[in-house]
Formats: C-alpha cells, structure tokens, sequence
C-alpha cells in the first residue's frame, strides 16, 4: 500500500498542476480542505491562496505546515470573499462547485482571472444518462482496485451530493465560459478546464 495520501479527488491534482500557466505567479485553491493541494501547486514558486469556509479543515492544514509561507490559508465563501478582480493566474476548484450556486460562482472565477488565466474544476455531478450509469458501473471496481493499492486518505471536509448533472454544467459553460474543455472521467469526477483570453477583462 502507497504511503502517500490518495482519494478520488487527489487522483486528479496531476490535471490542476499540468494546466499551471508558465508564468503563474498567484493561486485561488477553492474548497482546500487540508491543503494537500495547496501545498503541492506552492511546491511550484507560486503564492497560494488556501480557502475554504470550514474552520476544522483549515485548522488541520494550517497543522501540516504553510510551504515556507507562500500558501495564505483563509476561511471564507468562494462566492462572497471580497478578493480583487483579475488577480489570480489560476484557480483550483476540486470537489467543491457543487457546493456553490453554479452560474455565479463560474461568473465569479471567470471574474477573478487575469487574462491568460487558467481556471481547473475537478467536479461531482449526478448521473442522468446512459453514459453516466455506465461509466459508474466502471468505476466502482477501479475505485476498490485503487482503494486497495493507494489506501484511502479521509477528504477531511463537509461532504455533499451533487444537484446537477453534467448536461446542467456544459449549459452552464457555454453561458458563461464558452470554449471550455469539459470531459467525463472515470471516478465520478468531470474536469473543466478554461482559459480566458489575452484580451479579455471583466
């Protein structure tokens, strides 16, 4: 068994690292819970801003250390926190967009990237198509075979299930981040990958 932490979300991390821009100076880590992310996009000479609404899951990554002070761990809502307009060059949001109001907080990001920015959803939807169901019944025995290797790291954060299906997320896409990369992936997760143009603000 790896003794490194793994979950279904933290299977993942390795697509928020690769969609890092070049020149990637500021990160918004949405929904942190213990930070293991946070701490890795730091490991990238990046400052980290670590947020999450839930004091026990801040309390506990506060525990496992700051990255010599480049991750800033803040309890706040993704939607209200007053941060400056286009002053982030990526945003993380893993597991946790089904936890917020999905047009606004889409608008939000798409608000607090700079242009060229990259935002990254590892995200939770409900299955409603054959597809789904499908791709569901592959999962479970890939989940167990993983569990098995990797071990299960506790996600450490309020858990909630998913309201809206991944045809509700590609509507909401095409609304207000058009030119997303949207795709289904093995372990009950989808990833939304955007970028916002060089010319565009607001």
């Amino acid at each position: 068994m790896s003794s490194r932490p793994w979950n279904h979300n933290i299977h993942y991390h390795p697509i928020v690292l690769r969609a890092m821009p070049l020149q990637c100076e500021r990160v918004l880590d949405v929904g942190c819970g213990r930070g293991v992310l946070a701490r890795k996009l730091a490991e990238h000479r990046a400052h980290v801003v670590a947020l999450d609404p839930d004091p026990e899951a801040l309390s506990h990554a506060r525990g496992q250390g700051n990255a010599n002070g480049r991750v800033e761990y803040v309890q706040g809502d993704a939607v209200e926190y007053q941060f400056l307009r286009e002053s982030f060059d990526l945003i993380a949001v893993v597991a946790t967009l089904h936890h917020l109001p999905l047009i606004p907080a889409l608008q939000r990001f798409a608000d607090l990237l700079r242009p060229g920015g990259v935002l990254v959803v590892i995200g939770l939807y409900r299955a409603d198509t054959l597809t789904d169901y499908t791709l569901g019944t592959i999962a479970v025995p890939t989940s167990l075979v993983l569990k098995a290797l990797q071990g299960q790291t506790d996600v450490g954060a309020p858990l909630r299930d998913p309201k809206e299906t991944f045809r509700d997320i590609r509507n909401a896409c095409q609304l207000v981040l058009p030119g997303a990369q949207l795709r289904r992936r093995l372990l009950f997760r989808y990833s939304l990958i955007w970028r916002k143009r060089e010319d565009q603000h607001g």
